[in-house]
């Protein structure tokens, strides 16, 4: 069955380089920090533990090395015998000193079977920006219960799932574009100009075009979710916030209705 065919639960996961939003199972490398709410998994890698200076272990361990040496020569051993021992326990310490282990990496095992069910955010504005929506998501989602009479919890908790899986689409496309708007603009296509200069023009006002699509789609979904977070943070002192979370909830099903 894929995994489209499942209830709908949303994996995030991020790691130093990409950040990975499926709607199949994600994995990170190396025991990840695990976090669950609403229909949403969202897995992150640990930061990188300061390791002690490897240069003083090395120089106590050649210090210790040299003194079992020592004793050894004392005992009678063979001195090819110590000699080898010694050099063995020197390389063998020194390499678990200076050994770095690999950063923790987003595993997408499914990716490359169902492309379709996953967005990857490479670009650090793309990434910054889903974190932020994913904050404002998670904030939304912490008052569900408080807000049961507006909205029930867990088709709340499915749909702000549902609307972070759009924002991620609309970032993966506004990151897709980015290099053609990023161009310094050509001349302008005036009638000398060649037909390949005029096509590519065109071209390039259409990915103009289709970047303020992104821009406008990010900026309705941002102002959803805001507008979800802050009416029900504000139901436990103001009961007529309530009708403020419906008319969010409502805008994030026309969010999420307009695509599906």
């Amino acid at each position: 069955m894929s995994p489209s065919e499942s209830p709908f639960h949303l994996w995030i996961a991020m790691d130093d380089t990409r950040t990975v939003v499926a709607l199949a199972p994600l994995k990170v490398s190396r025991n990840p920090a695990r976090h669950e709410w609403g229909s949403i998994t969202d897995l992150r890698a640990e930061p990188e533990t300061e390791r002690p200076e490897s240069v003083p272990r090395i120089i106590v361990l050649s210090t210790l090395v040299l003194i079992g040496s020592f004793g050894l020569c004392l005992t009678g051993a063979p001195g090819p015998v110590v000699f080898l021992l010694a050099v063995l326990a020197l390389g063998v310490g020194s390499a678990s000193y200076l050994y770095k282990p690999p950063p923790a990496m987003v595993v997408a095992r499914d990716e490359a079977t169902f492309p379709e069910l996953h967005r990857t955010l490479e670009s650090a504005r793309e990434r910054t920006e889903f974190a932020d929506l994913l904050r404002m998501a998670e904030r939304a989602g912490r008052v569900l219960p408080a807000v049961e009479a507006a909205v029930d919890p867990a088709e709340g908790g499915e749909l702000l799932a549902q609307v972070l899986w759009e924002a991620a689409d609309v970032l993966s496309r506004r990151q897709q574009l980015r290099p053609q708007v990023a161009r310094p603009p050509s001349a302008s296509a005036g009638p000398a100009a060649t037909r390949a200069a005029q096509t590519l023009a065109e071209q390039r006002g259409a990915a103009q075009a289709l970047w303020m699509q992104t821009e406008a789609e990010l900026e309705r979904i941002q102002t959803a979710l805001e507008l979800a977070a802050v009416a029900g943070e504000n139901v436990a002192h103001d009961s007529g916030a309530l009708d403020v979370v419906r008319e969010a909830y409502e805008e994030l099903v026309a969010v999420y209705g307009n695509r599906h």
